[in-house]
């Protein structure tokens, strides 16, 4: 069973949206509903890394809208590293249009930080709409989680980090 954005955080099954064409499963939306039980009135945006990241506006208790990347999953495919190069994702995030050159040259060079630091740096740009002035919460319980609050950071995001597995188990409550 799938609902349609727009649609209430809390439910069973997976939510689908036609532009962009995408699907939160239904594992992501308990974590987005555990936030939103906890923080009814709160207004902004989840970002939930994973093989598929997330980038889901909230709004009193709603999913608006959200969007998706293969980020983590391109990553893996090149066998890019743990940690995102801070400078490679600053350099990305402003010149996404150069992206395959720069992962070309950061595999050439063997920098595999880099690798992931590119990957991120054009999906910040590409979701920038998401996060620009608002409240961001990334919500993950590993080291690519780090990764997105940083460079969020570094952009003078508003961005608290919290970990998703404690707000599945919140939704799983509440529901």
């Amino acid at each position: 069973m799938s609902d349609k954005v727009p649609c209430p955080a809390l439910g069973s099954g997976d939510v689908v949206q036609d532009k962009p064409r995408g699907r939160l499963d239904a594992d992501a939306r308990m974590a987005v509903a555990g936030h939103a039980v906890a923080h009814p009135n709160w207004d902004g945006v989840i970002c939930l890394p994973g093989l598929r990241s997330h980038w889901v506006h909230l709004s009193a208790g709603e999913i608006v809208s959200f969007q998706s990347f293969l980020t983590a999953r391109l990553a893996h495919a090149l066998d890019a590293g743990e940690r995102a190069d801070a400078d490679a994702l600053a350099d990305t995030m402003t010149r996404p249009e150069r992206l395959a050159q720069q992962l070309d040259s950061a595999e050439l060079g063997g920098d595999r930080d880099a690798l992931l630091g590119h990957l991120l740096g054009a999906e910040m740009a590409a979701a920038r709409p998401y996060w620009l002035g608002q409240q961001v919460i990334v919500m993950g319980d590993d080291g690519l989680a780090d990764g997105y609050a940083n460079a969020l950071g570094a952009q003078g995001v508003p961005v608290e980090r919290v970990g998703r597995a404690a707000m599945e188990d919140a939704g799983r409550r509440a529901l």
